[in-house]
């Protein structure tokens, strides 16, 4: 089973899924900035755990990922700015913030972090 945590700016969520192995994964994550905190979240889905990250025995990662809200609440230029182990976890963090839509009306740069822990 796959347990993913997530931590916002004064906001905890706690979320279980079905996982297609047997190895226990978590998923952390905290956002960055001031204005994080006061958005209304509509959808902000966790990134999933690379399976190819557990079939190379990596069971650590970090990604800061920098992006922008529209007015629309939309998420766009999703970038990496840094990451470890390099590429590992970046691709399922991208897709992930990609898919996030925010309350309308809290435009703005923001950036959050994922941390990756295999158990």
């Amino acid at each position: 089973m796959k347990k993913i945590a997530a931590t916002l700016v004064g906001l905890a969520l706690a979320a279980t899924t079905a996982a297609a192995h047997a190895e226990e994964t978590a998923v952390a994550v905290a956002a960055i900035g001031a204005a994080a905190g006061s958005a209304l979240q509509e959808s902000r889905p966790l990134p999933g755990y690379p399976v190819s990250a557990l079939r190379d025995h990596v069971h650590f990662g970090r990604v800061l990922l920098g992006y922008d809200v529209a007015a629309d609440g939309t998420v766009t230029n999703v970038q990496a700015l840094s990451a470890y182990p390099v590429q590992v976890f970046t691709r399922s963090a991208t897709r992930a913030v990609e898919n996030w839509r925010l309350a309308p009306g809290t435009a703005g740069t923001r950036k959050v972090e994922f941390t990756f822990q295999a158990d």
